[in-house]
């Protein structure tokens, strides 16, 4: 049987993505090449490791519209037509509806009969208001598709809430190289004090990994911390962003010394940060998954978080591996916090938990989701089944 000719367009190149779409790449029966938007984007500071990309690739020409830090441009390639017409792909991926690029994929699709699936990360949690027009054009959008891919739950319950067939929706959990990240940390924390004191950090030490925005729930972190007795704990903030010079200033005024800033650093300086600690919390207000999780539960850490984080739901379990406090309830924030600092038993042992939940999210498993939604896309698209020891694959 010839392969699978897959064409999948998202936003940048992501470190993050490699591993998985990697994965996919190896599968025997599929032909993947991803089309990347931009090779990068204003709010990013990634190191990109093209050394590790296995897979085809390539940079579209185009247009970033709108680069304010805090929010996403929208991309525009008018060359994807002429692309997807060269490549005459079987299936189409698109990372999402938001960009014009991805609205002339799906016109591309439809004209040709070409298998069209979305892969949404977007959640009902998300704080940003959408308008009635907005809405209805989503709803258009979902009823054009073959199929949808998701993360996890709370990705699923966003398009059923939209009127997407549950029967289309196939999970592909994001995950990290989670052995890297394990690796790594138990090699450092095996002298855990004597890295505490190169990073300049003291006692218990509760780690913050993201993006220096309000949106990631920083001002209430701080608050939060502000309520800790502080004698002996140290906030680590790693991350650069749009406010971070705001950030420094009010813990200046305040005279916060135990909160440390240390800005963007990369994955291999990162592991050190994650080595150092002791929890890792994520009070974001709003965020369609949160992969930091997924590094910090590979680092064997507790976990505080807010009910906003879209990973919530498939990674946290409350009282079991960490707390999931209400966005924006600072008092929440440091009741959690506070009993991680004073029972050091329990912050282990859902450091732990955390390390056995997320060893099922790997690369090759959300490889395997997507696998699984192609096929059945294909399947369906040319009115035959695939057959693998007698069950569909």
């Amino acid at each position: 049987m010839n392969k699978i000719k897959v064409i999948l367009l998202t936003e940048i190149i992501s470190p993050y993505r490699i591993p998985p779409f990697n994965y996919l790449a190896k599968e025997a029966d599929i032909d993947l090449e991803i089309f990347f938007l931009a090779e990068t984007e204003s709010r990013r500071s990634w190191q990109v490791p093209k050394d590790k990309i296995e897979f085809s690739y390539r940079v579209l020409k185009g247009l970033q519209i709108g680069k304010a830090y805090q929010h996403s441009p929208i991309f525009l390639n008018p060359g994807v037509i002429y692309q997807l017409w060269q490549q005459k792909p079987d299936v189409i991926i698109c990372g999402g509806w938001q960009h014009y690029t991805y609205w002339l994929a799906l016109a591309y699709a439809r004209i040709t009969k070409t298998q069209f699936l979305i892969w949404s990360e977007s959640t009902l949690k998300d704080e940003r208001i959408c308008s009635q027009f907005k809405d209805k054009l989503k709803r258009w959008i979902i009823n054009q598709a073959n199929g949808f891919i998701v993360p996890g739950k709370a990705q699923q319950d966003y398009l059923i809430n939209l009127s997407a067939n549950e029967k289309k929706i196939w999970i592909a959990p994001n995950a990290v190289d989670s052995d890297f990240f394990t690796l790594e940390t138990e090699l450092y924390r095996q002298h855990q004090e004597v890295w505490k004191e190169k990073l300049n950090l003291k006692g218990c030490v509760i780690l913050f990994v993201g993006r220096l925005i309000d949106e990631k729930g920083i001002p209430e972190l701080i608050e939060a911390f502000t309520l800790l007795s502080k004698d002996n704990v140290t906030l680590a903030i790693v991350g650069d962003g749009a406010y971070s010079q705001k950030y420094k200033n009010y813990c200046q005024q305040k005279k916060l010394e135990n909160i440390i800033f240390t800005g963007f650093k990369s994955q291999d300086e990162l592991v050190k940060y994650y080595a150092a600690a002791d929890i890792f919390v994520f009070p974001t207000r709003s965020d369609p998954w949160g992969l930091v999780l997924n590094e910090a539960m590979a680092a064997s850490l507790p976990i505080v978080c807010s009910a906003a984080a879209g990973a919530a739901d498939d990674l946290i379990k409350d009282g079991g591996n960490g707390f999931i406090v209400p966005v924006g309830d600072v008092f929440s924030l440091y009741k959690a916090l506070q009993r991680l600092i004073i029972d050091e038993n329990l912050s282990k042992q859902m450091g732990l938990q955390s390390r056995l939940i997320i060893n099922d999210y790997t690369p090759n498993k959300m490889a395997q989701g997507f696998k699984k939604a192609i096929l059945r896309a294909f399947c369906v698209g040319d009115t035959y089944m695939l057959v693998n020891n007698g069950k569909f694959e």
